[in-house]
């Protein structure tokens, strides 16, 4: 929805006063705006196929900064054939272009990758300022569309664009505060080899999981940069807004350690469980893979790693993988952790 709306607003906010008979008309240059920016998102259907290879390719080639230019021209001439040659294929391409640009750019403000220079990399970046389902960014789009729609089109579109940004640039403000807080705990712990990074969290641009990075040891606390006092939420209430009561106040923080691969017993385990072949995409994929699970029941054995960067306090992490087999001298098997601790083989 947020791509969509964005795209709009990009196709509304650069129509021209007066299109010639050879330009798109202001309502067709909104929903042209609209299928140009949710166009990156349909690399979802790899996931109904192969979810390793989804995990290897979404925000890949679809988001390349490189390939923007192909898939702009490509749509172009599609919507051109298919609404039967009314406009030529260059009527439509510069909406679509910059829908893309602006569905790209709303991806890299988020923490979980895009490999912009894809195929010739597979280096995946994420400026970590804003979390992945935003209302407040959306709100604005919408806002701005309402502008657009029922006050005046480009000036609406173009307030709602620039609303949005500044509210990024307000989040990096932030961003950059939760990076100097990890980095000064670092410091006072006696650290000299290190890593401080943040990530946004759910329900307020206030809201931060802090890392302090030590190679295979992780220091995780949740803060909320604004709370003077922690915040008791209602038993009752839903667990998705209970979440907002783990971010504590910067006075209060609770760092937890975080060992990648566990206790010195099960460290050898999960060390040939990482090394094998079919982990090497999460290697990639996971800024901090830790050891999530580990069950030697009945005979078998079963090592989960999750990324610690997607994990929600009391929830399940949407990116959790390991490997199992039934005997010592089996081969392992990949699985998928599903909710509800469920292992879906891969």
């Amino acid at each position: 929805m947020t791509h969509a709306l964005s795209g709009a607003l990009v196709g509304r906010a650069t129509a021209p006063r007066q299109p010639r008979p050879d330009q798109l008309s202001l309502g067709e240059r909104t929903w042209i705006g609209v299928l140009g920016g949710t166009l990156s998102d349909g690399d979802f259907v790899v996931a109904l196929f192969d979810h390793v290879a989804y995990l290897e390719n979404h925000r890949g080639l679809a988001n390349s900064l490189l390939f923007m230019p192909l898939w702009a021209w490509l749509l172009a001439v599609i919507c051109a054939y298919a609404l039967g040659r009314r406009y030529p294929w260059r009527a439509y391409y510069g909406v679509i272009l910059l829908a893309i640009l602006v569905h790209i750019l709303g991806d890299l403000i988020t923490s979980y990758g895009t490999q912009i220079f894809a195929p010739l990399s597979n280096w995946a970046t994420g400026w970590n300022t804003t979390f992945i389902i935003d209302l407040w960014l959306s709100g604005l789009l919408a806002l701005g569309l309402l502008a657009s729609l029922y006050w005046r089109p480009r000036t609406g579109a173009a307030l709602g664009l620039a609303a949005v940004t500044a509210l990024v640039l307000f989040h990096y403000t932030q961003y950059r505060s939760a990076v100097e807080l990890a980095d000064n705990w670092g410091r006072e712990q006696g650290y000299t080899e290190y890593v401080a990074e943040a990530y946004p969290q759910p329900w307020s641009p206030f809201n931060w999981l802090l890392v302090v990075d030590r190679g295979e040891r992780y220091h995780l606390a949740r803060v909320n940069l604004r709370r003077q006092s922690p915040l008791v939420m209602d038993q009752n209430a839903h667990p998705l807004w209970r979440l907002r009561e783990t971010y504590l106040p910067v006075t209060q923080l609770e760092w937890r350690r975080h060992d990648q691969f566990g206790t010195a017993a099960t460290a050898p385990l999960a060390r040939e469980v990482w090394a094998q072949e079919a982990m090497g995409f999460f290697r990639w994929f996971a800024n901090y893979p830790a050891v999530q699970a580990i069950d030697q029941r009945n005979g078998d054995q079963c090592v989960t790693f999750t990324d610690l960067r997607f994990q929600l306090e009391g929830r399940d992490s949407p990116f959790s993988y390991g490997m199992c087999r039934s005997v010592e001298d089996a081969e392992w098997v990949l699985y998928r952790m599903r909710s509800g601790g469920r292992r879906q083989a891969l």
